[in-house]
């Protein structure tokens, strides 16, 4: 227990909040940084999410057409990682995972330029972080063809974990092992975006086909005892975005957000903040959001602190 952290929530002090270690493990890169910072920066006034973004199409059409605008191209692409690296110096940050698709990490160069270049970012803002590259696919790609390809991304030797994401159900479960037995070839934690629109059971049949150690989202899982029960006694991660979800209407409200349910069922859980530059909620206000709602304990929501740490 940090009882600096419970006082921080219990106080609504932010200052106390930031200054206490915590981790983000579920952080888009290109959507990772403040709204605030990159308005700074690029001198421009990027405006504020609504309160409802009406689904993933919702949120991707707010994207391009009411942030993207300000900050489109490469070279904001770039500026976009080092606020998300910014972002976690400022937050404490201290165990950051950022996924990359392999479109982004081409525009770059080769993987060891990628490399070269995030890894400035990570040392300059946040040395003493430890640092999660994730390489992620999107959930209607030709996976026989990514398959192909991957080894030149993982040679390397830099992304930890593997992910599928933009939307779930496109594909079955099973089109995906190709990737998933590299990512076995190559000790990758295997991850995927499930259980956010998705069943119990979904989350379930996904973690069992394809062997993940972690799910982002996950609150689909939240319907089942029996789904709840089988994460907890295999120790399987949800990564929770609370604010995303709430925004996105795949949660009622903070109150009644299904994490209350999966803590109260003894799931291994996190809180993150998904695509901070959309929901404008970074990681110490995701907390505090929980806790002002009702949702969990000071004493609970710094349990979830410490799993996201590791400890």
């Amino acid at each position: 227990m940090d009882t600096l952290f419970i006082e921080g929530l219990k106080e609504n002090n932010i200052n106390k909040l930031l200054s206490v270690p915590k981790s983000d493990l579920h952080n888009h890169s290109t959507k990772g940084c403040r709204r605030e910072w990159l308005c700074e920066k690029l001198n421009v006034d990027i405006p504020r999410p609504p309160q409802h973004l009406d689904g993933l199409d919702g949120m991707q059409n707010w994207f391009r057409s009411s942030i993207k605008p300000f900050c489109d191209g490469y070279e904001n692409m770039i500026l976009r990682w080092e606020g998300a690296f910014a972002e976690a110096k400022r937050n404490n940050i201290v165990r950051l995972v950022m996924n990359f698709g392999t479109a982004e990490v081409d525009q770059v160069g080769t993987v060891e330029e990628f490399k070269e270049l995030i890894e400035g970012f990570h040392k300059s803002y946040c040395p003493d972080c430890v640092f999660e590259a994730e390489l992620t696919f999107p959930s209607c790609c030709n996976v026989d063809e990514e398959a192909d390809k991957i080894d030149k991304y993982l040679d390397a030797d830099y992304f930890k974990a593997i992910d599928i994401c933009a939307g779930e159900n496109v594909q079955p479960f099973e089109a995906f092992k190709p990737l998933y037995r590299k990512a076995e070839k190559y000790h990758l934690t295997k991850k995927m975006h499930v259980g956010e629109t998705g069943s119990a059971e979904d989350v379930r049949k996904a973690v069992e086909i394809l062997g993940l150690s972690e799910v982002h989202h996950g609150i689909g899982a939240s319907t089942s005892k029996e789904t709840m029960r089988f994460l907890a006694d295999n120790h399987i991660q949800v990564n929770v975005c609370p604010s995303s979800n709430v925004m996105l209407g795949f949660a009622k409200s903070y109150a009644m957000h299904p994490i209350r349910i999966l803590v109260e069922n003894g799931v291994k859980v996190t809180i993150n903040t998904d695509d901070l530059l959309i929901f404008d909620s970074s990681v110490e206000n995701e907390y505090l959001k929980l806790y002002q709602a009702g949702t969990l304990s000071a004493e609970q929501l710094d349990e979830i602190r410490c799993v996201g740490l590791g400890t």
